[in-house]
């Protein structure tokens, strides 16, 4: 039997898609090197961080190798990789209680997060076993209409936040931390100096690329086997 996926089963392993590949790219763009990479597209070699966080008494200059360490300690911390935040790395003497409690629902949210891996990984094994049951053509066919529907749904997201980048990100924050926690002075936050627009939009950008190269090399894929088995 060769008949096609409908509309739902189409959207419904999109979702799965998107959900587990989203989550899994961004652990894999957390690390050290897509940090580094991104401030050197931005040439960015140091910043200048205040040495009293909670007075704003004065400011040093620090050099990219140090804000990579520093971001090493805190990435391992949010995705769960270590129970302490940045101790030992002396972000305690850098950061301020309020943005360390920030970090700590950053962590939280990844932990939440992670579940979507298992979640949508189901999703599509269920969608898949569904479509096989009708014939080789049909599980070809959701993958690579699933694939491409995932991938222009990202691409749509990416094209709108690239267009109104500052209110996106403004609303990813409201709606994963309600109670307000992340709105730091520009003036005195050593967060936002190690976490600036250029990170933010570097990182944002390998994602969402990633992620469409990925549902593109699905659905070619899914499309080069449909060909194979319709012949």
């Amino acid at each position: 039997m060769n008949a096609s996926p409908g509309k739902i089963e189409t959207a419904l392993f999109a979702v799965g898609f998107a959900m587990a590949g989203l989550v899994i790219l961004a652990l894999a763009w957390s690390g050290t090197a897509a940090y580094a990479d991104i401030a050197r597209a931005n040439g960015v070699t140091g910043t200048t961080f205040v040495t009293d966080p909670a007075g704003a008494r004065g400011s040093v200059h620090v050099d990219l190798a140090r804000m990579v360490e520093w971001h090493r300690a805190w990435a391992t911390f949010v995705t769960g990789g270590s129970e302490t935040p940045g101790i030992g790395q002396g972000l305690e003497e850098w950061f301020t209680d309020e943005e360390r409690s920030h970090m700590a629902d950053v962590r939280r949210v990844f932990d939440s997060v992670k579940i979507l891996i298992p979640a949508g990984m189901f999703v599509m094994a269920l969608r898949m076993q569904r479509a096989r049951a009708h014939g080789l053509a049909p599980l070809l066919r959701l993958i690579r209409d699933g694939a491409i529907a995932a991938g222009v749904a990202v691409a749509v997201v990416g094209v709108v936040a690239a267009v109104a980048f500052d209110a996106a990100f403004l609303l990813f924050h409201q709606v994963f931390f309600p109670q307000g926690n992340f709105l730091f002075d520009p003036a005195t936050s050593n967060l936002l100096r190690l976490y600036p627009d250029w990170y933010w939009q570097g990182i944002t950008f390998r994602i969402g690329l990633s992620f469409i190269g990925l549902a593109a090399a699905a659905a070619v894929a899914a499309a080069v086997g449909l060909r194979r088995a319709l012949h």
